[in-house]
């Protein structure tokens, strides 16, 4: 069962790679169309994005749910895990595709305004239910046997949940002269596609490619037996309190990034990026001790079978190392989505996550066997990192 999760993480981040498309890329341009006074713009930008979003949301389900099977298989299912893996996908990516990429996607854009406090409340508030609504449904409500099938259903009624409410936000804000939900606000003059998408795809890129880098994992690790799967599944998914934390940081400046670039305050928007660096590192550093040091407790924690714990405590001590390398790559890539810096945010992108680690994974595997695998994300990371401090010095020689 833990084994089918880790199989469906990877495509399901393709929810979130579409919801960073239209989010991401409005919320650059509607913070920095704010910070040029052109009120006008951004609200149909807002509108073409929102609807944008709910579009893509059901194309994809269209496509799990024609094609669940095979896709599994490709990221790294077999037999054991196929059932399961077709019941968690039914319940997050087709039934629950509107509202898992439409929560995302209304938090992106109601903080594009500076409304962060309320983006935060809904995106927590459905991560929090989900955490009450997992055991309930697992092994309360639903039988024996359907645990996988009762965090599924979790996970939709949470995102629906937290869905609802940025509707509801929206709805009682709707003198606010950005927000809309009308469709007549649609617009695609003004260059408003295709400046959301310049900076929208890099971001979608980025956790496409994310979503591909897992793959290879799955299926390079699964050599090494379900067992090896499902410990990397947890690490990696405990990894993400820090990876995801460390994102959020960086993304939540991005209006602020952006509002300042707009009006061409750019001494703001250096301090900005200073002060969040401090903040981000801290994060980062401090995770990667708790991590290191906690490991197989950590690991055990949601897994009991011995050797997984074993696997899960090896890889996570590894890929704990790059959470902290990470965050400052983070913080780059938003100060060129701010900035609407397409060419610097797509390579810095697909360089952390494609282009270096995946190679990395072949080429480690051969000398460490599955700790190969892992071994390639922090190094990965570390050449990241001298990449995006090279770009980020040459563009504030632009700015300055």
């Amino acid at each position: 069962m833990v084994a089918a999760l880790s199989v469906c993480s990877p495509v399901y981040i393709l929810l979130a790679a579409v919801a960073n498309l239209f989010g991401i890329g409005g919320s650059s341009v509607i913070s920095r169309s704010l910070g040029m006074k052109k009120t006008e713009r951004a609200r149909h930008t807002f509108a073409f994005c929102f609807y944008a979003g709910i579009a893509s949301a059901f194309i994809f389900l269209i496509i799990i749910l024609l094609f669940r099977k095979p896709i599994i298989m490709a990221v790294g299912g077999d037999s054991n895990s196929l059932s399961y893996a077709m019941q968690y996908m039914f319940w997050t990516m087709i039934i629950g595709a509107v509202p898992s990429i439409g929560n995302v996607l209304c938090g992106h854009l109601i903080r594009s305004i500076g409304a962060a406090r309320e983006a935060g409340f809904g995106m927590s508030m459905g991560g929090i239910l989900n955490i009450i609504l997992d055991p309930l449904f697992m092994f309360v409500i639903l039988p024996p046997g359907m645990e996988v099938m009762g965090a599924g259903i979790a996970t939709m009624l949470s995102n629906t949940a937290a869905f609802a409410y940025f509707l509801w936000y929206l709805f009682r804000h709707r003198d606010n002269p950005v927000f809309t939900l009308r469709m007549s606000d649609v617009s695609f003059g003004d260059r408003i596609p295709q400046d959301v998408l310049n900076i929208g795809f890099p971001a979608a890129m980025s956790t496409t490619l994310a979503m591909v880098s897992n793959m290879f994992a799955n299926r390079l690790v699964a050599g090494y037996g379900s067992e090896a799967v499902a410990g990397m599944g947890v690490a990696k998914k405990i990894n993400m309190i820090a990876f995801n934390t460390c994102m959020g940081m960086t993304q939540g400046i991005l209006p602020l990034l952006g509002y300042a670039f707009g009006a061409r305050n750019y001494e703001r928007m250096k301090q900005v990026a200073r002060y969040s660096l401090r903040a981000v590192l801290t994060f980062g550093i401090c995770c990667n001790i708790i991590f290191y040091v906690f490991a197989p407790q950590l690991i055990s924690f949601f897994i009991s079978e011995p050797v997984s714990v074993n696997y899960g405590s090896s890889f996570m001590r590894v890929i704990s190392f790059a959470a902290s390398l990470a965050s400052v790559s983070y913080l780059v890539n938003a100060i060129f989505q701010a900035a609407g810096r397409r060419t610097e945010s797509l390579l810095l992108s697909s360089l952390r996550k494609g282009i270096l680690d995946i190679p990395g994974m072949f080429l480690f595997r051969h000398f460490f066997g599955a700790m190969g695998v892992v071994i390639a994300t922090p190094v990965a990371e570390v050449l990241g990192v001298i990449i995006a401090a090279l770009m980020y010095r040459n563009f504030r020689k632009t700015i300055s």
